[in-house]
């Protein structure tokens, strides 16, 4: 079998597939343009693609006429590349099929036309091969591939001519920011946030088509992962052999402890502090770190506002903090325009004050209003994400992203090479299946359910990012006149949404090197921010060059500011409809009603389960994430296989 050569090909279109439901055999390949295993047969796959026809057909198709799946495989070849699959289903009669085959046997055919690519083109490729499902499910006549063929041919030519696919435009064709925040409304932001985490995370729901999209649409949200952050995520070398999982040869060690030394050096003749003794214990460790070439957490050292990393902000840039005062580096988020300008004398400090980036943080957000938040947001939106870092590299090192996965891959899951997986699941196995998942997320009721306390306060959200997150909804809901134009204007429109959270990431990545204990780490939820800090995508960050790029950001919150009123009624409000204990409260209210109309102790009973129901939840809400409650130990464990909502 010779593997070495199925993926080696620089079209962007790998293969087209047919895959079929045979009553005996189940799923399989039944025709495959180029062929997956040259000089074999069409319906043999690789050993390390051998559960492909699982992918293409997923669990509970029968139920629906035609359906859509996005999967994710990894190359047989290159350790280092995903292969993205977009399979369209259909299930038609028997009687429309004119050339019926002796192994149709059942009432209904069902079959699959998939696509194998090399780029994440999921929406623009599922549009063509849609209407290429259709035609050749018209025909009536399977044997007859010869569309299928020009298909491959005009697809090839097609993304061929895309001079750059990574920053075309065509890469979130399908996948909805708008229906995301309809869906999940303020959970939205938990979503995002939970991602960075790298955590053991199951979204489920049938059909598979709402599933795979949700899961995109989220990736869409974090800056340049969805073109440029997937490449390892299908790939790992997992522990012990595996059929689903290609064999790699085994990379060579690199050792290089001379350039490494070269660096550490070069590092102390640029820096030179000799009154800091703790940044030369930070640089010797993460030079000692650097020779070892092991990942490891990098703690930054802040020794005031000023400071990065121990270098005055003043210093490094050959001004005088008593003639530019402190409003130059730790009040305003400008550009580096705008910091050059000062420096050279073209501009004063009072200039930079009239900026649209400037945001009094000690200002209510009543006070603040909404035009001017939105234009520090566009500001920030503005700022080269890829010069800071981006995508973060989450999907790298044993964490997976299967859009869809069939129940043949869950020992895959359990490796103990795989650190943790966004995966979307059909089977209602993944859902019974312990310690499977951290997080279970219903997506058809929009529901995020976790059995970890400690998660659950991590994954709080702040006031700020309540205000955030109810700043999109507000826009997202807002009712369009025109159909032709809903979800692609620009303000409540999908790139609008990606533009908000890439403004929301950057914030939040500057925000990360004040140091622990700044009051700007609350606005982020600071148990967050400490547990993020920890995570294989936030060290490999910090090691790399993004982190010097984006110090030209404000660190803080885009929405910081005092309280007011508006802040209870929209904590009061999130509490309510998304938590546990508000609907309990809420069905408390209504049982009271009713007790009302019938019986005296009916009214007692209700109206004791309301007070229970309400003091739980007023000391949920008036409990700080971080504040620790002196309860015992009995009451906090939860009880076996009892499950909380986030």
């Amino acid at each position: 079998m010779k593997e070495e050569s199925v993926t080696h090909s620089p079209k962007p279109i790998l293969h087209v597939l047919v895959v079929g439901f045979h009553h005996k055999k189940g799923c399989q390949i039944e025709y495959s343009y180029p062929p997956l295993n040259e000089g074999e047969s069409d319906s043999e796959c690789p050993s390390g693609w051998k559960y492909l026809p699982t992918l293409a057909l997923p669990d509970g198709s029968h139920n629906y006429d035609d359906d859509t799946v996005y999967f994710h495989l990894p190359s047989l070849t290159d350790p280092d590349q995903t292969v993205y699959g977009i399979s369209c289903f259909r299930q038609i009669p028997v009687e429309k099929i004119k050339n019926r085959t002796a192994d149709i046997t059942r009432g209904t055919v069902q079959k699959s036309v998939c696509v194998l690519s090399s780029v994440p083109l999921y929406g623009q490729i599922q549009v063509k091969m849609s209407l290429i499902t259709h035609a050749y499910f018209e025909e009536g006549d399977f044997t007859k591939v010869s569309m299928l063929v020009e298909a491959y041919n005009n697809l090839n030519t097609c993304l061929l001519q895309i001079p750059d696919v990574s920053a075309a435009p065509q890469i979130f064709v399908g996948l909805s920011a708008r229906d995301l925040v309809q869906q999940f409304r303020h959970k939205t932001l938990l979503l995002f946030k939970l991602l960075l985490l790298e955590r053991r995370v199951v979204f489920y729901r049938s059909p598979v088509e709402p599933l795979c999209t949700t899961i995109l649409s989220l990736l869409s949200l974090h800056p340049h992962m969805i073109e440029k952050g997937l490449h390892h995520c299908a790939c790992i070398r997992p522990s012990r052999p595996m059929s689903p999982v290609p064999h790699y040869a085994p990379e060579p060690a690199q050792i290089i402890i001379e350039d490494s030394e070269k660096k550490c050096q070069m590092d102390q003749d640029i820096i030179k502090e000799p009154d800091k003794e703790e940044l030369d214990v930070n640089l010797e460790s993460t030079c000692q770190q650097n020779i070892q070439s092991v990942p490891s957490n990098v703690s930054i050292v802040v020794s005031r506002d000023e400071d990065l990393n121990g270098v005055d902000l003043c210093e490094e840039m050959d001004c005088d903090p008593e003639k530019y005062g402190a409003e130059v580096t730790s009040d305003y988020v400008t550009n580096g325009d705008d910091v050059d300008g000062v420096l050279n004398g073209d501009k004063s400090p009072s200039d930079l004050s009239q900026t649209e980036s400037h945001l009094p943080r000690d200002t209510s957000m009543d006070t603040l209003g909404e035009a001017t938040v939105s234009s520090f947001l566009a500001n920030v939106a503005q700022v080269d994400a890829e010069a800071c870092g981006c995508p973060l590299q989450v999907f790298d090192d044993g964490y997976l992203c299967l859009p869809y996965l069939s129940l043949p891959y869950m020992d895959v899951l359990m490796d103990q090479n795989v650190r943790g997986y966004f995966v979307g699941a059909t089977n209602v196995l993944f859902k019974q299946k312990k310690k499977l998942a951290e997080v279970l997320v219903e997506v058809e009721t929009g529901r995020v359910e976790t059995s970890d306390l400690e998660l659950r306060r991590l994954l709080h959200l702040s006031t700020e990012d309540l205000r955030f997150a109810d700043y999109l909804v507000r826009h997202v809901a807002e009712e369009k006149h025109d159909v032709f134009v809903d979800g692609v204007g620009w303000e409540g429109g999908d790139e609008w949404i990606r533009a908000q959270f890439r403004a929301y990431t950057l914030c939040l990545l500057r925000t990360s090197l004040l140091q622990e204990g700044s009051r700007e780490l609350d606005h982020f939820n600071a148990a967050f921010v400490s547990a993020w800090k920890h995570t294989h995508n936030y060290t490999t960050w910090v090691d790399g060059g993004g982190r010097d790029a984006v110090l030209n950001i404000n660190p803080g919150h885009p929405f910081a500011g005092q309280l007011s009123v508006a802040d209870m009624k929209l904590r009061l409000t999130h509490t309510m409809q998304n938590t546990e204990g508000g609907r309990k409260l809420n069905q408390a209210m209504v049982s009271t009603g009713k007790a009302v109309v019938t019986t005296g102790r009916a009214v007692g009973g209700a109206i004791s389960q309301a007070k229970g129901a309400l003091s739980s939840w007023w000391s949920n809400l008036t409990t700080t994430p971080g504040a620790e409650v002196a309860e015992p130990a009995a009451e906090v464990e939860p009880a076996a296989g009892q499950v909380y909502e986030v």
